[in-house]
């Protein structure tokens, strides 16, 4: 398992340095790359295909940099966690994005699994780089049907003083979450679009 990991690390390395390259030597000829990103589904083949994708996520950015890394074993397969924060001519973003691998017999990897956040803006580098912002992305959940419970659970996750940034898909959120999480004793810091059709919610852990 240590030589998938490395493996595993190599390939988020790859990606942050935009090097083409680098990720289609990590890639089985016939990888596939499966993901899930704000816009919806899509499945890509082959290894050019796939390193192709990720330079077009990330290609643009005139700064990049790793703001964190996770990567360990999932029973069989490997579990690499990453998020980075970039720059474009749109200003500052942060994407956090999850992938499961699984590698073929001679050690490349055959498939991958990713879950992406999106990109999401900062106002400033300042913000964007500060250490006490923490993500969930809700999906379609809305306070109906479990975001209620989750955004306890998240924000009680967090230590004091730092922000839980929600991104949701439900419209109803907004009139919902802000007075629960201030029923909490927690501020809410903004409700704004993201920009892709969804809700973002900023809340500081108040207690």
């Amino acid at each position: 398992m240590d030589g998938t990991l490395a493996t595993a690390e190599r390939l988020v390395e790859a990606i942050a340095a935009r090097d083409l390259g680098g990720v289609m030597a990590l890639l089985a000829p016939d990888a596939s790359l499966r993901y899930l990103v704000p816009k919806g589904p899509a499945e890509i083949e082959g290894a050019a295909e796939a390193a192709a994708t990720f330079l077009e996520w990330f290609g643009d950015a005139d700064v990049l940099e790793v703001k964190s890394v996770r990567v360990e074993p999932f029973v069989d397969r490997v579990s690499a966690r990453y998020r980075f924060l970039l720059h474009e001519r749109e200003g500052w973003e942060v994407v956090e994005q999850q992938m499961y691998l699984d590698m073929d017999g001679e050690g490349r990897i055959a498939a991958i699994d990713l879950l992406c956040s999106g990109f999401l803006p900062f106002g400033s580098p300042e913000e964007a780089r500060s250490s006490g912002t923490h993500w969930f992305d809700a999906g379609t959940l809305g306070c109906a049907d479990g975001l209620a419970q989750e955004f306890r659970r998240r924000i009680l996750a967090i230590p004091l003083g730092e922000v839980l940034v929600v991104q949701t898909s439900d419209p109803a959120a907004k009139e919902d979450l802000p007075p629960l999480a201030r029923m909490m004793g927690h501020t809410v810091r903004s409700v704004e679009p993201s920009g892709n059709g969804r809700l973002l919610i900023t809340v500081e852990r108040g207690r």
